[in-house]
C-alpha cells in the first residue's frame, strides 16, 4: 500500500513540475525561434496601479483597415486567425481573417473585439475589423516599471515608439520596447541619474 501511495505522490510532483516547465519552454521557443516584427505603439490611458509592475502598451495596427461597416466579420469574441505583413515603414499589419489556420505565412490567433472607428466631435469614421492583440502589457523590474510607463507614454505622443514581437505558429511574445530607437529598459536606467 505505502509503495502505490508514494508512486502517486511522484506522479503529482512530476506533473506540477512539468506545467510550469512546459509554459517556460513554450515562451522560450517562441523568444529564440519566432519571426520578428514591429508593433508601432499609440498613445493610451495611464495603467490603473492595481495591475502590478509592467508597461501597458496601446497599438496602432491593432485592426484590420477596411471601407464598409457591413463587411464580413467574425462573431463578438470569437477566436479566429489573422494574416499579417509588413508596411513600407517596416511596422507589422493586419491584412486578413479566416477561422482556418493559414498554410503559409505568418498569423496570429486573436480575438475580434468589433468594429473599430475614429471618433471626433461631428461623427465617427470606420475603420475596419478590431482585434485584442495578447501582447499588451511589457513587464520590467518593479523600480523601472512605473518611469518606463511614463517614458513610453511621453515617446508614444512626441518621438517613434514601438514593440518588436516574436511570433511563432500564431502565438506571440513582446521582445523589446523602444522608444526613439533606444531599448526602454536603457532609458528607465538613464533616466534616474
Amino acid at each position: 500500500m505505502r509503495t502505490i501511495v508514494l508512486l502517486v505522490l511522484g506522479i503529482v510532483v512530476a506533473l506540477q513540475l512539468l506545467v510550469p516547465a512546459s509554459m517556460i519552454s513554450k515562451h522560450e521557443r517562441i523568444l529564440r525561434t519566432g519571426e520578428l516584427y514591429r508593433f508601432k505603439t499609440e498613445p493610451i490611458d495611464p495603467a490603473d496601479p492595481f495591475q502590478g509592475r509592467y508597461v501597458r502598451l496601446g497599438f496602432e495596427n491593432d485592426y484590420i483597415p477596411g471601407t464598409n461597416e457591413k463587411e464580413q466579420a467574425p462573431e463578438y469574441n470569437e477566436r479566429v486567425f489573422v494574416t499579417l505583413a509588413t508596411n513600407a515603414d517596416g511596422f507589422c499589419r493586419l491584412t486578413g481573417w479566416s477561422r482556418t489556420k493559414p498554410e503559409t505565412g505568418a498569423f496570429l490567433k486573436l480575438t475580434y473585439f468589433g468594429p473599430k472607428h475614429d471618433w471626433n466631435r461631428q461623427a465617427r469614421t470606420y475603420k475596419g475589423l478590431w482585434f485584442r492583440l495578447p501582447f499588451d502589457r511589457f513587464y520590467m523590474e518593479e523600480k523601472k516599471a512605473p518611469r518606463a510607463e511614463t517614458l513610453v507614454r511621453e515617446g508614444t505622443r512626441n518621438t517613434n515608439c514601438w514593440a518588436t514581437v516574436r511570433i511563432l505558429n500564431g502565438a506571440a511574445l513582446i521582445e523589446n520596447v523602444y522608444v526613439g530607437g533606444t531599448p526602454i529598459r536603457e532609458l528607465a536606467v538613464q533616466s534616474k541619474k
